[in-house]
């Protein structure tokens, strides 16, 4: 029987000390979540941080890409404002040249048709319109 109590003590030893072994096993374990959560924690509060840094960043692109979008659509108009006055300075250039032919023609026969006027192919078109009158 001696040895009986030997094997049950034995037993209740090592189940006490497998007791205590799960036990401090729980107690790390727990202990390494509390850490685990507090370090997730801090990791979220800098992942907040981090995100205002985004949010700003992200207004201020779009503040800058609107920006953009109104300074091209600005450019587009005045091209095309551009382009009109161009066109217009092109047709009055070209009503300006007809206007020229024309006074040139006139000034032309004037000089066929003046008796003063020696030689009216020798004439360059004097840039004044002749008054008729002869200049002695």
């Amino acid at each position: 029987m001696d040895t009986a109590i030997w094997v049950i003590v034995a037993v209740v030893v090592v189940i006490v000390v497998i007791a205590v072994a799960v036990a401090l096993a729980r107690k790390a374990s727990a202990r390494k979540q509390e850490k685990d959560r507090e370090r997730a924690g801090e990791l979220r509060e800098r992942a907040a941080a981090t995100q205002q840094g985004i949010r700003r960043h992200q207004a201020e692109a779009d503040a800058a890409d609107a920006q953009a979008r109104e300074m091209r659509a600005e450019a587009d108009r005045k091209m095309a404002e551009a382009k009109r006055l161009e066109a217009d300075v092109a047709d009055k250039r070209s009503t300006l040249n007809e206007h020229v032919q024309r006074r040139d023609e006139v000034l032309r026969e004037a000089n066929e048709v003046d008796p003063d006027v020696a030689d009216p192919g020798d004439q360059e078109a004097p840039t004044q319109p002749s008054t008729g009158q002869h200049r002695g």
